[in-house]
């Protein structure tokens, strides 16, 4: 399943923050947050976290910049419990991590979900659209050249 969409919530005073009704059973074995490449907080499923890893583990462990995405992924990784109402525990550090106080947005990223500052979220968003079409551009002009030299 993909997740999709994006639902502003607030932290409630002992930093947890609501995951959206559609996508709590999601999280039923719990979750795991990773500091996110865009100043987000990934939310990843057990699963989903392995299949992640997975990734990670294609660069050699023993190179230098393996030995550092493992400590950047694995290390900075939080292992956290839904509760009874489908909220997650945010770890100070990574509240920290992502300049978040109260106002967020969760938005679900394909095999995960991201966790904003609300600010940081709309300024991202403001960027999509050009980002988006710049993309489908650089992939059909890749395919026009491929087809020219076909």
């Amino acid at each position: 399943m993909a997740f999709r969409g994006n639902f502003e919530y607030q932290l409630d005073d002992r930093n947890r923050v609501t995951l959206p009704p559609k996508f709590r059973e999601d999280f039923a074995k719990g979750a795991v947050l990773v500091p996110g490449l865009d100043g987000c907080i990934e939310v990843y499923t057990p699963e989903g976290f392995e299949t992640e890893a997975g990734v990670v583990e294609r660069v050699p462990a023993y190179s230098e910049e393996g030995r550092q995405l493992r400590r950047a992924f694995f290390a900075l990784s939080f292992d956290v419990q839904r509760d009874g109402q489908g909220r997650l525990l945010i770890p100070a550090k990574l509240l920290a991590y992502a300049s978040i106080e109260r106002d967020v947005v969760v938005l679900g990223n394909d095999q995960r979900l991201e966790i904003w500052d609300r600010t940081a979220w709309e300024e991202q968003e403001s960027l999509l659209p050009t980002a988006r079409a710049d993309a489908l551009q650089r992939l059909a002009d890749g395919a026009a050249s491929e087809g020219e030299g076909g």
